[in-house]
């Protein structure tokens, strides 16, 4: 039986808010793609970060490798991202 989740779960599972999502897929060796999620996770005090990772947006934003400003800026570009609101 599959259960279905609010709009709210993440804040019943303790996920933080994501306020953007970047989905790619790279090239990997063995002829297959990797499909990784890029999110932009909102802070406490009007800032934000970008966590990486492999599936669902909500598990990146908490368990995700956190990017750099430059990083970031690759997967939300064209000035999306400011550095002084950037988390590092």
């Amino acid at each position: 039986m599959k259960v279905k989740f609010s709009e709210n779960e993440h804040i019943l599972n303790n996920y933080p808010p994501i306020i953007g999502i970047n989905d790619r897929s790279y090239p990997s060796q063995d002829n297959n793609y990797v499909n990784v999620t890029v999110v932009l996770v909102q802070g406490n005090i009007g800032d934000y970060a970008a966590y990486i990772g492999q599936g669902k947006a909500d598990w990146v934003a908490k368990y995700g490798n956190k990017l750099s400003f430059e990083e970031a800026c690759i997967h939300f570009p064209g000035g999306q991202l400011k550095r002084e609101l950037y988390r590092d």
